[in-house]
This record gives C-alpha cells, sequence and structure tokens, in this order.
C-alpha cells in the first residue's frame, strides 16, 4: 500500500507522495469524494484531542437566534508594533456576524481542496468565513494566510484572529479562528469544521503563531 503524506492545508499544496498522475488522481478523488489524508495524522488528532467542546451546546449558546455573549478576548497585553497587512479592507469584525458564518459551516466533513459546505479544508474554511463575514478575500493556503495581517502574542488573542499550527511537519500546515474562552473554529481533518481547544495536547503543542487581519 502507497503511504500518503500530508503537508499543508491548501488546494495549491502537494498533497500525495508517489507519482500518481493527475488524470488518475482526478478518478480517484471523484470516487472517493476527495483526496485522502494521512490516517497517522487523523489518529494522533482523535488521540490527543483531550479537551472535548461541546459544539452542540456551544451551538445554542451562540446563534443569533436567541440573545447571545460573544466569548471574550485574552486579557489585554501591550500593543505590539502593526506590520504592514497587504490587505485592502478595512474596518472592524462584526464578531456575530462571523460567529454566525462559522456555526453555519460546523459538521462540514473535511475535503483537502474543498471549498464548499459539502466538503472543505482548514483554509477555504477561514477564507470562507472572512469573505462572508467582512467581504475580506483570504490567499487560499495557509501558508500564505499567515504572510498577511499583524503578528499577534498568545495572550492578546482577539476575536477572529487567525491561528496557526504545525501540524504535519510543514509550518504552517493548518488555520483556524480564534472564537474567545480558548476555543477556536477550523476544518479539521478528524471532525471536519469543528470547535476545539486551544488546551488540548495535540493543538496546544503544535500552535505556532496568530495573526490579525482587521481590527
Amino acid at each position: 500500500m502507497c503511504s500518503l503524506l500530508v503537508i499543508g492545508c491548501g488546494s495549491s499544496s502537494p498533497r500525495f507522495a508517489g507519482k500518481e498522475s493527475p488524470a488518475a488522481k482526478e478518478t480517484h478523488e471523484k470516487k472517493s469524494g476527495g483526496p485522502r489524508f494521512s490516517s497517522k495524522h487523523v489518529e494522533e488528532e482523535r488521540r490527543e484531542d483531550d479537551h472535548k467542546v461541546d459544539v452542540k451546546g456551544f451551538v445554542a449558546r451562540f446563534s443569533s437566534a436567541k440573545p447571545t455573549h460573544i466569548p471574550p478576548a485574552r486579557p489585554e497585553s501591550p500593543v505590539e508594533a502593526p506590520a504592514h497587512s497587504g490587505l485592502a479592507a478595512t474596518g472592524k469584525i462584526n464578531d456575530q456576524k462571523m460567529m454566525d458564518v462559522i456555526l453555519s459551516y460546523l459538521g462540514t466533513p473535511y475535503v483537502y481542496g474543498g471549498n464548499s459546505k459539502s466538503g472543505i479544508d482548514c483554509s477555504a474554511f477561514t477564507g470562507a468565513v472572512y469573505h462572508q463575514s467582512v467581504n475580506m478575500t483570504l490567499p487560499r493556503t495557509a501558508a500564505d494566510q499567515v504572510k498577511l495581517g499583524q503578528p499577534v502574542s498568545f495572550d492578546n488573542l482577539k476575536f477572529g484572529d487567525l491561528m496557526f499550527f504545525n501540524t504535519t511537519g510543514a509550518n504552517p500546515s493548518h488555520v483556524g479562528i480564534y472564537i474567545g474562552d480558548d476555543l477556536f473554529a477550523h476544518a479539521s481533518e478528524a471532525f471536519g469544521v469543528t470547535i476545539s481547544s486551544i488546551e488540548s495536547s495535540y493543538y496546544k503543542k503544535r500552535y505556532t503563531e496568530a495573526r490579525r487581519m482587521l481590527e
């Protein structure tokens, strides 16, 4: 059996070890519903995700269908020097609008290279949330998204910040959106679009940095 190697999140990142032809790969993806991803990384994520989030309870609490309270940001720390973002969009994030978009994607299965509610990967998810909530177009891959915005320290995370992880040996290979209370939303290889805790062993040791796209 051929071994499969995951090295990034986003359709422009190589996905397979070996020399599968583009035509053969396309045929396989049509039959399987999308490229497969490394079972090793999925098993690690399932095994080490030791701070489970009650996703249904989270939806009931934070949906705009009823009065809500968006989770707070972490305690303020000294403001960091701004970096050139390279983004044309201006303004502030509407927390509830972004949360509603995030909630609308919960349960969407993970499909590498996917960009719809029938299947999506991590960077397509963050891109979709930003496009639909603040009309901002992000680059397609995590590797390109991390180049934009302003760097933010872990202790100064705010709602809407992008969080980056090294899950495969390539940095960054995964991205999610901070939503407060040490939680982030992301398209997980193991669980699809879900809410996870930064304190889970799997994510905590693989977190690398965060970027703020808008104030």
